[in-house]
């Protein structure tokens, strides 16, 4: 849980810094990856705890996972500001 907290932090500062290099929203950046790190947080948390009964698993997969899924939102982002300002 801890992981998953710093890396949430992590996420917003990501976000911030992107929004304000790329013109955009900071508070919606944040407000976007850090729901969209929640939600696959959570997700991938039901799933670890179906599938095994290591702690360390359970705790750090869901994590890593939610990185992944906020990177991916954050592309879809800045995609979409390339294609705002374009």
């Amino acid at each position: 849980m801890l992981l998953a907290k710093i890396a949430a932090v992590a996420i917003l500062v990501w976000f911030y810094y992107s929004a304000k290099e790329h013109n955009q929203e900071p508070f919606k950046w944040i407000i976007i990856g850090l729901i969209g790190f929640g939600i696959t947080w959570e997700a991938a948390h039901l799933l670890t705890d179906a599938l095994t009964n290591n702690r360390i698993v359970a705790s750090t997969l869901p994590a890593v996972i939610a990185t992944v899924g906020a990177a991916l939102v954050r592309q879809k982002l800045l995609a979409d500001a390339k294609r705002d300002n374009a």
